[in-house]
């Protein structure tokens, strides 16, 4: 498919707007503000979505949006997770960590919801406009990109960027084999929370919003 002109100037329009906000996102952490930035950018792009998917209502389910493919779409994200939380609840357990403290039921519940618009920012936004704009080499820019923001964004925790980038690695290919935001979304909000429960000691919505 050929793209024209304004096609490719607003795939790297919508690039450059995600690098900014993981960009952002570091400036709202120096300051102490992470629930402010979520706040903020949870309703700018659910603005833009809203915006896009009425001048073209097909961007709904190409972004992955979707419910046709959806128990297809889960199998591999499944397999992920539950070896990546066994693995955490081994070493919680382990470094003495109580499994089910804090605000975990309410993370679980509400974190995935704030894992969905990430994936979507850089698989939607990212990866897939980077395939777009680079046909031939598409996984050889799109793979190390969508690693690199997913991983950059939680500086300076060497952990959490280690870990975040592992997912991104084994996210994307999930992504485009399916073209499925919903189980990368979910698994990413329960994997953040028992990642940061579990492995790091913390309560992330503590870390975010404070007692």
């Amino acid at each position: 498919m050929i793209q024209s002109s304004s096609q490719k100037i607003s795939k790297w329009l919508e690039v450059a707007a995600v690098a900014a906000t993981g960009g952002l996102h570091l400036v709202f952490q120096s300051l102490g503000a992470k629930g402010l930035f979520i706040v903020l950018v949870s309703v700018s792009w659910i603005g833009y979505i809203t915006w896009r998917v009425r001048q073209d209502s097909s961007l709904w389910v190409k972004w992955g949006f979707q419910m046709k493919n959806l128990s297809s779409a889960f199998f591999w994200p499944t397999v992920i997770f539950v070896v990546g939380v066994s693995l955490m609840a081994w070493y919680g357990l382990a470094n003495g960590r109580v499994l089910w403290q804090g605000h975990v039921l309410l993370l679980l519940l509400l974190y995935p919801l704030w894992g969905i618009l990430q994936q979507f920012l850089v698989q939607a936004l990212g990866v897939a406009n980077l395939m777009t704009l680079f046909p031939r080499q598409g996984w050889v820019v799109a793979m190390p990109v969508g690693i690199v923001l997913f991983s950059s964004i939680h500086f300076p925790n060497g952990l959490l960027m280690i870990a975040t980038g592992l997912m991104a690695g084994f996210f994307i290919p999930c992504y485009l084999r399916g073209r499925n935001l919903w189980p990368l979304g979910l698994y990413h909000g329960w994997l953040g929370t028992f990642f940061y429960l579990w492995v790091l000691g913390k309560d992330p919505w503590i870390d975010v919003f404070g007692k």
